[in-house]
């Protein structure tokens, strides 16, 4: 068994500040993503601001629906974690 490759090369492009993120946001989510900011404490900061960028970056990926809607539907491809530390490794 060999990894596939998910046709996805270099950095993943994430909004990581609340301006990149606030923008990067449908506006229907902007007032949740205010009030989640406005409710939490300093110390949940870093990760709420990290959470929300993920909301935001697949918020706009019109592949999004169908990769979360294959997981739950337990159809996403899976992959054995030896056989993909092997193929990035590139012995495979």
């Amino acid at each position: 068994m060999s990894a596939e490759p998910l046709g996805h090369s270099g950095p993943i492009d994430r909004p990581r500040t609340v301006g990149t993120i606030r923008r990067a946001l449908p506006p229907e989510l902007r007032d949740r993503f205010q009030a989640a900011l406005d409710d939490a404490p300093p110390e949940d900061l870093f990760a709420l601001v990290a959470l929300w960028g993920a909301v935001a970056q697949t918020a706009t990926d019109a592949g999004a629906e169908a990769a979360a809607g294959a997981v739950r539907t337990g159809t996403a491809a899976t992959y054995e974690i030896g056989d993909v530390f092997l193929a990035l490794a590139g012995t495979l």
